[in-house]
This record gives C-alpha cells, sequence and structure tokens, in this order.
C-alpha cells in the first residue's frame, strides 16, 4: 500500500492487488496507519449509500487538515447535507445542462482548432484541463483567463501522494502548511469575485449562491467560498481525469475506437465503461459512527474506512470478465460516482462534457495514436486515478469554414450531441 503509481505497469499491478484482496482480504486492517480498506463491491457500495453508520464528516478524524477549510457537500453528513445540496442540484440536472451544450461545443471546437493543423496535441494540457475548467469558471462567474491560477490550486491539492500514516499524524507537516497558505490565497480570490457580486449580481452560480437561503438564513461567506473550491476544483478534475482515460482507453483497444467513429451512438454507453474500467476516483473514505460487522469483520467505532471504488468496479461478482473493457458492457453499474446521497453532484456535467468532446475528438483528429516512446505519468495521489500529460499525434487538418460553421449553427439551437456524425 505503500507504493507509488508511477506507470501503467504500477496501475496493473495494483488491479491484480485488488483482485487478491476480495478473494483473501475483502476486509482488511492496515496496522502501518490502523486504517480499514474494503474491496468487494457489494461492501463498498453499502459504505457509500450508508450515512448512518460511515459519516463523511471525518475532518477531526485528519488533525493537520481539520481546520484547513469549512465544511463542504463531501463532509456532511445528513441533515445538513440535505439542506445545502438542494441549493446546488437544480443547476446540475441534465435537463438544466441542456442549455449549456452548445457552449460546451463552441469551446471544445476552439480548442481543436488550436491542434488540428499541427497534427499533435497534449490531451490533458490542450484540451482535457481547459475544456472542463472553462465551463466550471463560466458557470460560477469567474474570468476564464485565470485558468493557470486555478490549475496551481489543483495541482497542489491533489499532485502529492501521502501515506495514511502520513494522512492521519497529529503534526503539521510542510506540506499541510503549503495547503494553508495556498487556501488562504483561494479564500482571498473569492471574497473579492464575492464582494464583485455583490456589488454587481450577475446570472451565474456565485450570484446565486449569495442570494440562497438555509433554514431561512443566508448562508456564510465561508461556506459559499466552501462551496466555490469545490465546485471549481473538483468539479474539473474528475471530467479532465475521464477524458484522459478515455482517449488511453480507445488507443489501447482502436477496434473500440473505429466502433465509436463508425457508431457514435455507442459513446454514452462507452464513458460509462470507461468509468468502470478506469475510474477517475480511485476510493472515498468514511468514518465509522459505531462498530460495525463487515464479512464477519469487526471494525470498530471512530475507524477511518477506505472504500476502494477501482476495486469494486473490477469485481468479477458484479461485472463479468471486468478486466475486459467492453464499450457495450450492460447493465453496468458502477460505482465510480459513488452512490447515495452522496452520489457526485457534478455526474451529470461529466458526462455531458465527455459526450461532445470525445465524438467530435474522434472525428476530427483522424488516425489518433498515442505518442508510446513518451512515458506516461500518473498524478501522485491515493484518491484520483489521472495522467499528468498524454501526447497524441493524429493526421493534420485545417481548421475549416465548416466545423466553424458547425459550431456557431449550435449556438442557435441545434442538438450538439449530432456534432459526431455530420461529416
Amino acid at each position: 500500500m505503500r507504493q507509488s503509481l508511477q506507470s501503467l505497469q504500477d496501475v496493473q499491478q495494483r488491479y491484480r492487488w485488488f483482485q487478491q484482496m476480495r478473494t483473501t482480504h475483502p476486509v482488511w486492517l492496515d496496522e502501518t496507519s490502523g486504517c480499514w480498506h474494503i474491496f468487494r463491491y457489494a461492501d463498498v457500495n453499502n459504505i457509500l449509500s450508508d450515512y448512518t453508520h460511515f459519516s463523511s464528516d471525518f475532518r477531526w478524524r485528519i488533525p493537520a487538515r481539520s481546520s484547513l477549510t469549512a465544511p463542504s457537500l463531501i463532509s456532511m453528513d445528513p441533515p445538513q447535507h440535505s439542506k445545502y445540496r438542494k441549493l446546488i442540484s437544480p443547476i446540475f440536472t441534465p435537463r438544466a445542462l441542456s442549455q449549456l451544450s452548445a457552449r460546451i461545443t463552441v469551446i471544445v471546437q476552439e480548442l481543436l482548432d488550436r491542434v488540428r493543423p499541427t497534427g499533435k496535441m497534449d490531451v490533458i494540457a490542450d484540451l482535457a484541463y481547459p475544456f472542463p475548467v472553462t465551463v466550471i469558471a463560466e458557470m460560477l462567474g469567474v474570468p476564464t483567463a485565470d485558468r493557470p491560477v486555478f490549475k496551481r490550486w489543483a495541482d497542489t491539492l491533489f499532485s502529492r501522494q501521502l501515506s495514511d500514516a502520513e494522512l492521519l499524524q497529529a503534526e503539521e507537516t510542510e506540506q499541510y502548511r503549503q495547503t494553508r497558505s495556498m487556501i488562504q490565497e483561494m479564500t482571498a480570490y473569492f471574497a473579492q469575485r464575492l464582494e464583485e457580486h455583490r456589488r454587481q449580481p450577475r446570472a451565474d452560480l456565485m450570484s446565486e449562491l449569495l442570494a440562497a437561503e438555509v433554514d431561512g438564513a443566508h448562508i456564510s461567506q465561508e461556506e459559499i467560498v466552501s462551496f466555490c473550491f469545490l465546485l471549481l476544483l473538483a468539479g474539473h478534475v474528475t471530467t479532465t481525469n475521464l477524458l484522459g482515460q478515455a482517449i488511453l482507453c480507445f488507443d489501447a483497444y482502436p477496434e473500440a475506437m473505429e466502433q465509436l467513429r463508425q457508431q457514435p451512438d455507442l459513446m454514452p454507453g462507452a464513458i460509462e465503461e470507461v468509468l468502470r474500467y478506469a475510474s477517475p476516483v480511485w476510493r472515498i473514505g468514511r468514518i465509522t459512527t459505531t462498530e460495525i460487522v463487515i464479512d464477519d469483520t469487526r471494525i470498530p467505532a471512530d475507524a477511518l474506512v477506505f472504500a476502494w471504488i477501482a476495486s469494486a468496479n473490477r469485481d468479477s461478482a458484479q461485472f463479468p470478465d471486468p478486466d475486459r473493457f467492453e464499450i457495450t458492457r450492460s447493465p453496468n453499474h458502477h460505482v465510480a460516482f459513488g452512490h447515495g446521497i452522496h452520489f457526485c453532484i457534478g455526474a451529470p456535467l461529466a458526462r455531458l462534457e465527455a459526450s461532445i468532446a470525445l465524438p467530435m475528438m474522434l472525428e476530427q483528429l483522424p488516425q489518433l495514436q498515442r505518442v508510446p516512446a513518451i512515458p506516461l505519468e500518473l498524478l501522485d495521489t491515493r484518491a484520483l486515478f489521472g495522467i499528468k500529460r498524454l501526447p497524441i499525434t493524429f493526421i493534420p487538418t485545417s481548421s475549416n469554414q465548416n466545423t466553424q460553421g458547425e459550431a456557431e449553427a449550435l449556438i442557435h439551437g441545434h442538438n450538439p450531441g449530432r456534432a459526431s456524425s455530420r461529416r
């Protein structure tokens, strides 16, 4: 458990370890850290659903981090969680997000037009990062020109792996101090933006949060800033990782990529299979509220438990032939976005973004393939499965008037979901 994931070979080794643990130690205590680890689909699904026995409010269990930020949706339990989720859940319904489809298509087209004549791109730097962060920044009402700042924040929070023992140690580390300094910077940034929105309300999410009430009272600035942290950072990281993993999967399974080019209507199922096969989130933490028994193993109260989503999504008890990438897999009840009350609120947005961007990439980047000579560097974190860079090549094409006209036409109400099959 202490080894770092640095290559796809390390990832495959980790999946083999998951398989072994599901068979021999489905409930395992890491005595080095005192943390519990759960590997089987049924148990992981239950932990994610059962908030009465597995609390999300475990910030106090991580001493050095407990004072870093205000509670957010991911660290709240009912009834507080329910009240705050209601504030923003209407914004992330598929029906509400459908109004963003045209704008999302234009953003993707602009990014593709920059690289199409060159015949090469870094999927992460040139599209998978700037695309979703632009979308969420526009939704919030913060300048998209600040994307480099947002990336620095995300890199600081998600780039360095800590062992579970380090995570739980009482004393502060240099990284914690750096994180605190960065969060102070983020807080000052959003305080300034919120003041601008108070003076001049706009049709964006930040203005809606300023006007929102819980139990008849406006939510505090600290809580609004916490919402902004969550939406800006978590709101793009999942999509960034999903897009990167999708291209990796399509490159590894060229027959699937060709099938998707010929049958773009299969893309929604392919996206679900990417989410299962290469889960962007590796694990989710919970803390036990009471002593509980899983698979005849007794876990004490106040224990930190990690539910391994990546393992659950490869469990043969739930998924036949789980190590095979199958874009037509059905049913596909993966838990990549969690389950229960904490099911990822941004899942509809991530699915929409991927369903628009991936067909456009496959259509407009002929003979897309990864550059095998450049080793892949994974994010050094236990929580997320992502790639820092993903160089690819393709046949260069010009950014012709036809594609620009199509993007403009989408603004006026045409269906962006068919952009992949027009030519």
